[in-house]
C-alpha cells in the first residue's frame, strides 16, 4: 500500500506524519472492495491511496 508517507523502519528518526492503524484498516477495505484476495496466488496488488485527508 503506497499512502504517500514513509514507514517506519527504525525507531530514528520518527517521519513527521505516520500512517495511523485507522489507515491501515481503510487501505485494508479499499483493497478488499477492489478486488485484493490476501490468500489467493498471484502478482502483487498495487493500491495507492491519497496522502491528502
Amino acid at each position: 500500500m503506497e499512502t504517500g508517507r514513509p514507514a517506519v523502519m527504525e525507531p530514528d528518526p520518527v517521519p513527521a506524519e505516520l500512517v495511523l492503524p485507522r489507515e491501515v484498516a481503510a487501505g485494508i477495505r479499499a483493497a478488499r472492495s477492489s478486488g485484493w484476495t490476501p490468500r489467493s496466488d498471484g502478482s502483487p496488488f498495487e493500491l495507492r491511496l491519497s496522502a491528502a485527508g
